[in-house]
């Protein structure tokens, strides 16, 4: 009986070195470069009728290919629908004044969507609301 209970506490003692051994390999092992994630500094400005609103510019620190809408729902009070954005902050559209959430990056008006926009390092997004001259 001696003998059996010897061998079970030599093989707990082995197995619990074996796994902290294994935990030390693990929690040491560096993790590559690859895996991380790439990071890009962006600047959003909002204007409601060209004055700034709280909040209203921020420097951003993003993943690099970052979606713009993603990142404005992160950082400001969005309502949107279908990727558009009809409100930032509490200051809504107002389509009986014409005026619209439009948005320019970096001095010209966007190609593409909020819901589309992949952000780079050093861009410049300004988000104005403003009556809509088209």
């Amino acid at each position: 009986m001696k003998k059996w209970l010897l061998l079970l506490a030599s093989t707990l003692v082995l197995v619990g070195c074996g796994e902290t051994t294994q935990t030390e390999e693990t929690a040491s092992t560096p993790v590559e470069s690859s895996e991380q994630a790439v990071l890009a500094e962006v600047t959003v400005s909002v204007t409601v009728d060209g004055e700034e609103i709280d909040e209203g510019e921020q420097v951003l620190e993003v993943e690099e290919d970052a979606i713009l809408l993603d990142v404005m729902k992160e950082h400001y009070e969005l309502e949107e629908a279908d990727g558009f954005i009809s409100a930032i902050n509490g200051h809504e559209q107002d389509e009986e004044a014409g005026k619209y959430w439009l948005f320019d990056l970096n001095g010209e008006m966007a190609e593409v969507g909020a819901a589309e926009l992949e952000l780079s390092d050093g861009d410049l997004v300004e988000w104005k609301l403003e009556a809509f001259e088209g």
